[in-house]
Formats: structure tokens, sequence, C-alpha cells
């Protein structure tokens, strides 16, 4: 994924940079958000949900669902009447005047906050999914950049020791080129559009990859080993990733939303679906395949200018969270899902601004994944503590 700059919002409400939001600019690109807004908002309610014909409201179990990013309101916004807050994984809580704000934490009592917390959301479990993953991740030769890249070794090695996504139900790597990892050949993606090497990062003068991904995310379709599984899994060929425990995580989830659902897994930013690890449902792997076209008419002229922040051209991770966001697809926490260097809220006190930071005993980590691990060496010694396994390189 591509690591811009981040946002954290504590009770004292000072606001750094964030990472990848500011308010709507041209309207070619913010009439969209009107329309998720309102829809987010029936996607969350019951009630009108039955109206819409849906009888799965008899079900006891309940997930909690967090709405689209666009319905939700600032911390300087009464959030009474949407209950839900901007910045992942903060709550909107009530004050005595009647009138509630969003914040990370509450004191009871601390500038007349009452600390109960304003319409949470939920839906009723639309069916059961068990825990079968189908895994890929992605190669890219053509960076654009001249640091050379590990990502053709570490995917080697892993296929070699069946470990991260290769330790899947099923998988795939995809790729700019047709290249062989150990007895495997990746699968090539086109560059149809004349996309992927249009703009660079200016930190790491490297691609803006949201097209590539694009391009993968069709190929995804077009393999169609998805649809056999309960869960589609994205994952960086830098993440130490442990499908085992992603399968005993998900397994305490409670299950599929009429929508499908997502998993953003950094809390305190503005779009908290980071690349290293993404987990997304049967049905809103569904939705997403089914509206990949769409999304790219929408927002390809966005994703390449930022158009509606400043902070730049967009991820592949934020792409393919605004085209779910934009159909509907339920978004839920996942906090603990990932210890992730490129999350500061992941970082220890006094690495906090250290981007490059990773765990250094991986013992220590309780996530199914742990990111990023660029140096081979580094990589499995942490997948060697991570699985109780012996891999050296």
């Amino acid at each position: 994924m591509d690591v811009d700059t981040e946002s954290l919002i504590g009770e004292t409400q000072q606001i750094q940079e964030p990472r990848r939001w500011r308010k709507p600019g041209p309207m070619a690109c913010g009439a969209w958000l009107v329309v998720v807004g309102l829809v987010a908002l029936v996607a969350v309610r019951p009630s009108l949900a039955r109206a819409a014909g849906q009888s799965f409201e008899v079900k006891e179990e309940r997930l909690k669902l967090v709405p689209s990013f666009p319905y939700c309101s600032t911390y300087k916004e009464d959030c009474s009447s949407t209950g839900c807050c901007k910045v992942s994984g903060h709550k909107c809580f009530a004050k005595t005047s009647g009138e509630a704000r969003c914040n990370e934490t509450c004191t009871v009592g601390k500038a007349g906050f009452t600390c109960e917390i304003i319409n949470p959301h939920s839906v009723p479990v639309n069916q059961a999914l068990g825990q079968s993953l189908y895994c890929f991740a992605v190669y890219t030769q053509n960076t654009g950049s001249v640091k050379p890249s590990t990502e053709l070794e570490l995917l080697t090695k892993q296929k070699e020791f069946g470990v991260s996504l290769f330790a899947c139900d099923e998988w795939d790597v995809y790729a700019d080129v047709s290249i062989d990892i150990g007895g495997y050949t990746t699968l090539q993606v086109v560059d149809s559009f004349n996309e992927f090497h249009q703009i660079k990062r200016k930190a790491t003068d490297s691609w803006v990859n949201w097209a590539m991904f694009y391009q993968v995310w069709l190929q995804v379709r077009k393999v169609g080993k998805w649809k056999n599984h309960d869960y589609v899994i994205k994952v960086d060929a830098d993440a130490v990733f442990h499908p085992g425990r992603l399968r005993n995580w998900l397994s305490t989830k409670g299950g599929e939303s009429p929508h499908g659902v997502y998993f953003e897994n950094c809390p305190n930013v503005q779009y908290g679906f980071f690349g290293n690890l993404e987990v997304i449902s049967k049905t809103g792997a569904k939705v997403l395949d089914e509206n990949l076209e769409e999304c790219h008419e929408k927002f390809a002229p966005c994703a390449n200018k930022g158009c509606d922040w400043q902070w730049g051209p967009w991820g592949e991770d934020v792409f393919v969270q605004r085209c779910m966001d934009h159909h509907y697809v339920d978004k839920m926490e996942g906090w603990d899902m990932t210890t992730d260097g490129a999350c500061e809220s992941d970082r220890p006190e006094g690495e906090k601004k250290n981007k490059k930071w990773h765990p250094t005993d991986c013992t220590k980590v309780a996530t199914p994944a742990a990111h990023p691990f660029k140096d081979p060496k580094d990589y499995f010694k942490c997948m060697s503590e991570m699985t109780g396994g012996q891999y050296t390189v």
C-alpha cells in the first residue's frame, strides 16, 4: 500500500494532517459523497431494510457496523443525528447539554460529557460464514523507483515454505509481468487504459498503484476462485501473515451482513482500510466485483489527481474502500487484525513518527499479521517467531 500522512485526534481535540481526506473539493469529485451518505443511513437502519423487503431482522445475533465516511460527523460537529464519526475508531459521546461530540476516548464530567455512546449501528446477521480463505498478493516489477524491490524474493520464499498467502485454502499472485516464483507463474495484468505509469509518489518515487490494482481486481473476478470461499484476502508481500490466526479471528466476528462486510484495520485515521491486509467477506467481494467498472468511471479522474483532498493521489486501498462504501458494503472494526508500522496507532511510544517501524520480537505479536518486513531475513525471523516454524534465508 501507499503510506500517506496520518491523522490522530485525542481528547484534547488537537488535529494533525489527516492521512486521506480534506473537505470536499471540486463538484465533479464531491457529488457522490451525498449519495453515499444518504444510502449509508439506509444501510444501517433495519426499519428501512425491512421496507426494502429484507426479512433477516428476525435473527437475534447482530453485527456492529460503522457507516461510511461521508455520512458521519467531524469532531467539531454535533454527532447526535449521525451517531458516528469520520475518524476511524472514534465514538459519538453524549454531553449534558444534549449535544454529542466525536472522540477516541471519554472522561465522565470532563467538558460536560456523560460518555453515553450515541446511536451505535448494527444489523442482524444475514448468514453465518466459515473461515475459508482465498488469498492473493501482487508483485510489481516496474515500481518506478531505482530502489531495489524485495517483493519477488519474499514471494518466492513464502511459496517454498508454504507460508503467508500460500497457506490459504486457495491463492494466486498477480503482477505486471508473467514471471516464475518457484514453479508458479504469476497472472499478468495489462495496462488497458495507460494508467499504471502516469504519476509518482514524491516521497518514494514509486508509481501510484491504484490503477494497477484495479486491473488486478478485474483479474480476480475473471479467475473466480473467490466464489468458493468465505473471505477474500489481499496481503502485501512484506506482511508477515498467519492465515491460521486470521481464521480464528474471523470465527469471532459473527458472520455476513446483507450487504457484505470489510474490516478497517487502522484506527484514528480518515480511511482505515490499510493495504497490508485487506479482508472482505464473500458478499462484499461480490458487490465490489460487480461494480468495478462503475467505480473506475467515477473515481479514476479523482484517484490520480487526489481531487477531493490535498494529500495527493489515492492508493489502491483507498480506491477499493471508496468503491465499497459507494456501493454500500458494510464496514466493521478490525483494530487487532494486524500490527502495522504504516498505522501510527500501532507504533509504540517513542516510535509514533517512524513509518519504517515494525516489531523486532514477533513472539509478542498476537495479531494475524505484522508489517512491514522488506528484508527477507527479518521477514522470516518474524514468521518463525509467529508460527513456531524454522524459516531461514
